[in-house]
């Protein structure tokens, strides 16, 4: 069985180096085979130019002396070891002559001969040579050729040199790819090593502009998954925290209220009791139900959607459900036009409204009413919610929406988590919507809107 690591794949380092390598070695490859036919044509092209040079001085001497002063003229072509070997040729292709070296052979005139001709042949002496059929002014063909050794063993030795430095810059090539590659890898591991020591804070707020080019797209994608990954974090930390700071009061208070009830022989003591862990109970209930959903608005799992509605209709239906006959608190009055079509999410909206109507009635003066007012203004519909609150002062007012914020020691503070208000900021910012707070008169204002009219 295979472990993980022999399994995994290479690395991005090893792969950019190994790709590096073979497209240098394939380029220089290339180079090598352009050069070597470069080099072969220019060391053909001098060979050529040898041959033509010798052939038109023949040839010219040849048309001045006549076949007769052959043997004088090319003594030296006799001379064992002369590597340059000619013979001449009639109209019809038939050896007249051929020079003293060829021995029992002479250079074969080429089956294409008419014009100057340069090809490849076998000399007389068994070597490779190079040659040239030259017409003759007077008719017939001269054939000149020289052996080819000299000139290939300089092909040779220039195609080592070649081959070396091929070889050699394929060698640097590589070489300096590899220091250029570990020295950008080094940046991304020093990089990688920072990031791990540092704590989800400090990553969240890494900063990529010293980063090469490159690397930047990754970084910033990382960085924003640490960001969500911290904000999630101090939404759980937070949650927690609130939920603790929430739930611990009415926790204490059902245990006082029970250990007193259970020590009480009078039923009525009981009775308080149980109305008193009730109520209690009431309290958690809704600091639970708005923890959750300022988490599920704050986390991103609540998001509008939006539906056509009749905004008096909901109006009213929320009254109606909030009059029940509690003592001590105010009645609400609705002020508006019968029916009143927006585009809204219902749930977010309904839940907005209620906290201003509970909040309004709770803080409100029982002998006055809580006054609902609906409009529509040139942008759209405001709802106005106002109560009568003379202990409010207006720097109370500034801290309206503040989560866990009570004004004050008054009774029904302690039976508030201080959250409703601040989930309905929440909700409304959601909404694309402003809540205003205002003092007026004497009177607290709450100011919704606007939505668009359908």
């Amino acid at each position: 069985m295979s472990s993980p690591e022999a399994d995994s794949p290479p690395s991005l380092q090893r792969r950019l180096l190994w790709r590096l390598t073979l497209g240098i070695g394939l380029l220089l490859g290339m180079l090598f085979i352009a050069l070597d036919l470069l080099l072969d044509l220019a060391m053909y092209q001098r060979l050529d130019q040898f041959l033509a040079a010798r052939a038109d001085a023949f040839s010219v001497q040849l048309q001045r002396r006549g076949p007769a002063d052959l043997d004088t003229l090319l003594a030296a072509y006799d001379l064992a070891g002369h590597t340059e070997f000619f013979a001449i040729y009639d109209g019809s292709g038939r050896l007249q002559t051929k020079s003293g070296n060829s021995a029992g052979g002479a250079v074969p005139l080429p089956r294409r001969a008419g014009a100057s001709l340069h090809y490849d042949t076998v000399l007389p002496d068994g070597h490779r040579g190079r040659a040239l059929a030259l017409p003759l002014s007077r008719g017939g063909w001269l054939v000149l050729a020289t052996e080819r050794e000299s000139w290939d063993r300089t092909e040779r030795r220039m195609h080592g040199i070649m081959a070396g430095g091929i070889v050699l810059a394929i060698l640097l090539a590589v070489a300096m790819c590899l220091l250029l590659v570990r020295h950008a890898f080094r940046t991304m591991t020093e990089e990688g090593r920072r990031l791990a020591a540092m704590s989800p804070e400090q990553a969240a707020q890494l900063h990529v502009g010293h980063l090469p080019g490159e690397m930047q797209p990754y970084a910033r994608a990382v960085r924003d998954a640490l960001d969500r990954s911290h904000q999630a974090l101090e939404r759980e930390r937070r949650f927690s925290r609130h939920v603790a700071h929430e739930l611990r009061t009415p926790v204490a208070e059902v245990r006082l209220v029970a250990e007193h009830a259970l020590r009480a022989d009078d039923p009525s003591a009981l009775r308080t009791g149980a109305q008193a862990i009730l109520h209690a109970n009431a309290r958690m209930e809704r600091s639970i139900h708005a923890l959750l959903a300022l988490s599920r608005r704050e986390s991103g799992l609540e998001s509008p959607q939006p539906d056509p509605l009749d905004l008096s209709m909901l109006l009213r239906q929320l009254i109606e459900a909030s009059a029940v006959p509690w003592a001590g608190l105010p009645p609400v009055q609705l002020q508006g036009p019968p029916s009143a079509w927006v585009h809204s999410d219902t749930g977010m909206l309904e839940r907005i409204l209620a906290n201003l109507l509970h909040n309004a009635r709770e803080y409100g003066d029982p002998a006055k009413p809580v006054q609902v007012q609906l409009r529509l203004d040139a942008d759209g519909y405001r709802v106005r919610v106002s109560n009568a609150a003379a202990e409010v002062r207006a720097e109370d007012v500034v801290r309206f929406g503040e989560r866990y914020w009570r004004g004050g020691d008054r009774d029904a503070d302690r039976h508030h988590a201080g959250l409703g208000l601040a989930l309905s900021q929440a909700l409304a910012s959601a909404l694309g919507l402003r809540l205003v707070f205002a003092l007026e008169q004497g009177e607290v204002v709450a100011t919704l809107g606007p939505l668009p009219a359908l």
